[in-house]
């Protein structure tokens, strides 16, 4: 048997962007700590990745902001590739003045909503949570 690994060099680097759709606070937390795994991962490994909280994954950043969230860890592994949130979606989900006071920047490229086509444009394969 053999193995059917592709052939990565040190220099290959991914452009990945993550979304993360996954509320948890309505839904279990698997989604996103596999996640911020993910995004972990990708970075330890020198990739570009974008990582993007939409729908009621505007509601899940805002949760693990809070040091006593049990994903708090988990999240600070994967917060140096945070594009932002979408702005609409952060309002919408009632988290938009705890995202602000906490600096995480809104994504309002596509009328009001993070463009996911502009990620497309980078370069980047989109993933989502």
């Amino acid at each position: 048997m053999s193995n059917s690994q592709p052939n990565l060099t040190a220099e290959t680097k991914q452009k990945v962007a993550v979304v993360i759709y996954s509320n948890i606070t309505a839904e279990p937390a698997s989604r996103a700590y596999r996640a911020f795994g993910f995004v972990a991962e990708l970075l330890a490994h020198g990739d570009d990745v974008a990582l993007v909280f939409d729908g009621g994954g505007s509601a899940t950043l805002a949760a693990v902001l809070d040091p006593s969230h049990t994903l708090h860890r988990p999240w600070q592994r994967a917060a140096a590739a945070l594009r932002g949130v979408c702005g609409y979606c952060a309002r919408s989900y009632g988290v938009a003045d705890a995202l602000t006071a906490a600096g995480v920047p809104f994504l309002i490229e596509d009328h009001g909503h993070a463009s996911l086509r502009d990620l497309l444009l980078e370069g980047r394969q989109i993933i989502t949570f």
